[in-house]
């Protein structure tokens, strides 16, 4: 009878254990009385757990005060409960999906799973959706490419089929967009949780959780007091957490747990192959060594503790002396990395590294003067283009234009580089011009003006008449109807302001991006730059402003060509976006300028315009010099940006704001009337 349990009890026992234990429990059972109350319970071990944790709070329509403090708590508490955690803060689409990929492929070796998300979350349809920091969302059709499907983690823990997952989502904020559009319901959505699995949520499916008043949110406060206690078990820890939050809130926060029935399991309960029993009471086994994992993404790294060579990931040590070792991997065609481990007597410590990339490339652009000179690289076959990616190395430059001195230069380009070379030419006759002339705007003949104050430069915009709104067919409803608009001659910056700009005009400068002079300016309202313009005006003595919506579309579009983005169709020689940018603006000018000469109308940043947005507008538009309507609370701004898809970045794409809202992927550029 007595053994009949004890091999019912060890089969339910994780596959870790070694026989050595089974003798053990033979032994203290048959002398114990506490033999007949033995019952199934796991204890997991370290080596076997990995960990995802995300948190997003800076949001640029409603930030959040508490997900990265959650996040960071959390896993501190997860390593001390030997899981092997990746953490990611304030992550955009593309380094959320990277790093569940990175934990997918953990699952597949490992027994326990665990996912938390603290951030805005949202059903539509039915369907959960985590919001990545940076989306940019119009209506909750863009929030299936916009973010990121929970049932995606699901998907990939139901695949690797482990022991134990747990999917923890503090996610259930109102919709982020609600200024926007509305979604079909508020909070999340209940979704099952496959077999042995516990999906936990910090409200109940439909409802709406609270940020926290103190360093966490309400639910993470408590679930933070339940995770590392030894006498729960995994359910009693979110029980434990739920209990807490319905206090505190009385009753108005009711968290959630939906899981299959499952065997009693102790995340804080130690690893069975260091616990013996005395009289029923477990307690660690003394050891003077501990064990040490090491994994890599890629694997196959070569991996040194202590300067001394150990072997390739994945690695498994034992015999590890405690205390602090450092721990390098390196493998050829990645940049190698290290980092101190703490090896604890009788545990298992866990390091995991991934390796980017050895960049053994950079990038090249070539800024001449005049802007329509031809750049030539001598020294290689592929014609230049603006940002063109090269191996590392050294390149023979030539810069050449009608009417000017040729000059050829010698560059090195390091590995990783992104490379700016500026070449200005001589004319060959130079032309005197007095101050007058300078400072006077040129006749509508002129292509080109520069403002002797401030050195910004204008392009003349020969006005015309052109079908505005969605030429291709691809647009949103405020893209139509398309329809006939007349302008007059005008002149549109070159450039978009630059921070050294704006803050000569202003004594500061507000761009989150501080990476230099020639950037864009960002972070800044349309009643920032009307402040701008004034002030300008002012030092100056000429009239700048904003361009109405139709001035800049027709200017986008080279003087109002069937073009999808500023300069053509093609959006990599033209833009910098989400695709290429890196995560971040780039200096003004880089990119390949349209038919008129105008550089970043698509991407870098978004631009202000003068107009009021009307959704409908576009159908009662006046033909001749149209300003937007006469009145409405949003502003229109166009362009995208570095973080915008490419359908955001089109030429004819229109987007709004409020003239407040300061915000990091927003600028301006200037335009005046001809004639002044």
């Amino acid at each position: 009878m007595r053994l009949d349990l004890l091999l019912r009890t060890e089969k339910n026992l994780t596959k870790t254990r070694v026989k050595g234990r089974l003798f053990q429990l033979l032994f203290v059972c048959f002398f114990s009385v506490f033999c007949l109350a033995i019952v199934p319970v796991v204890s997991a071990t370290a080596a076997e757990r990995v960990a995802l944790v995300i948190g997003n709070s800076h949001y640029k329509n409603v930030p959040l005060k508490n997900p990265v403090n959650d996040a960071t708590d959390i896993s501190a508490s997860l390593r001390r409960l030997h899981f092997d955690v990746q953490l990611a803060t304030d992550a955009d689409k593309r380094q959320m999906l990277r790093q569940i990929n990175i934990f997918a492929n953990k699952l597949k070796r490992a027994e326990i799973g665990f996912f938390f998300y603290a951030g805005h979350g949202m059903q539509i349809k039915g369907a959960n959706y985590l919001i990545p920091v940076g989306t940019e969302v119009v209506s909750s059709a863009d929030v299936e490419f916009e973010a990121v499907h929970a049932g995606r983690i699901l998907a990939k823990m139901e695949e690797a089929g482990n022991s134990l997952n747990m999917v923890v989502l503090d996610a259930c904020r109102n919709n982020p967009y609600r200024g926007t559009f509305r979604s079909t319901g508020q909070g999340l959505a209940r979704m099952d949780a496959p077999v042995g699995s516990i999906i936990a949520y910090a409200t109940s499916p439909g409802s709406v959780a609270h940020d926290g008043k103190g360093r966490n949110g309400v639910f993470t406060k408590y679930l933070l007091q339940s995770l590392e206690r030894p006498d729960l078990t995994v359910r009693d820890i979110f029980d434990r957490a739920g209990l807490g939050v319905m206090r505190e809130t009385k009753r108005g926060q009711v968290p959630w747990v939906h899981s299959s029935p499952m065997e009693p399991i102790y995340l804080a309960g130690g690893n069975p192959d260091d616990i013996v029993s005395d009289a029923g009471k477990g307690y660690r086994a003394e050891s003077a060594t501990g064990t040490l994992r090491v994994t890599s993404d890629p694997t196959g790294a070569a991996v040194a503790l202590g300067g001394e060579s150990a072997g390739t990931t994945p690695l498994q040590l034992g015999n590890i002396p405690v205390g602090t070792m450092q721990v390098a991997v390196s493998k050829s065609g990645y940049v190698g990395e290290q980092q101190p481990v703490m090896v604890k007597a009788g545990h298992r410590a866990v390091v995991s590294f991934v390796l980017e990339e050895e960049k053994t490339t950079g990038w090249l652009t070539v800024r001449a003067n005049p802007g329509d000179a031809k750049v030539r690289i001598l020294n290689i076959v592929p014609p230049y283009r603006t940002g063109m990616e090269l191996s590392a190395g050294r390149y023979h430059l030539e810069v050449s234009a009608a009417g000017y001195i040729s000059a050829r230069k010698w560059v090195d380009l390091a590995a990783g580089d992104d490379l700016t070379v500026d070449i200005s030419l001589l004319a060959k006759k130079p032309v005197p011009i007095t101050s007058k002339q300078q400072n006077r705007v040129h006749s509508s003949s002129s292509r080109s003006f520069t403002d002797s104050k401030t050195g910004m430069e204008f392009v003349f915009v020969k006005g015309g008449c052109y079908q505005m709104g969605d030429t291709f067919g691809d647009g949103a409803r405020d893209e139509k109807p398309v329809h006939e608009v007349c302008l007059d001659d005008f002149y549109m910056g070159k450039y978009e302001v630059t921070q050294a700009e704006y803050k000569k005009i202003m004594g500061s400068n507000p761009s989150k991006s501080k990476k230099g002079d020639r950037y864009p300016v960002e972070q800044v309202s349309w009643e920032d730059a009307q402040e701008f313009i004034q002030k300008l005006n002012r030092r100056t003595g000429k009239s700048f402003r904003l361009p109405t919506e139709a001035e800049w579309e027709y200017a986008a579009r080279s003087g109002g060509r069937k073009e999808k983005y500023s300069g053509g169709n093609s959006i990599e020689s033209v833009a910098w976006y989400y695709g290429n940018s890196g995560g971040s603006t780039h200096r003004v000018g880089q990119k390949q300028a349209n038919g008129l000469g105008l550089h970043d109308m698509s991407g870098n940043v978004w631009e202000w315009c003068q107009d009021r947005y009307g959704k409908d507008y576009y159908s009662k538009s006046p033909r001749k010099n149209p300003k937007g309507p006469g009145s409405g609370s949003h502003r229109v701004y166009r362009g995208g940006s570095w973080l915008s898809i490419p359908s955001l970045v089109r030429a004819a794409y229109r987007y709004r704001d409020l003239p407040w809202l300061r915000i990091a992927n927003v600028g301006f550029r200037l335009a005046f009337s001809s004639g002044q």
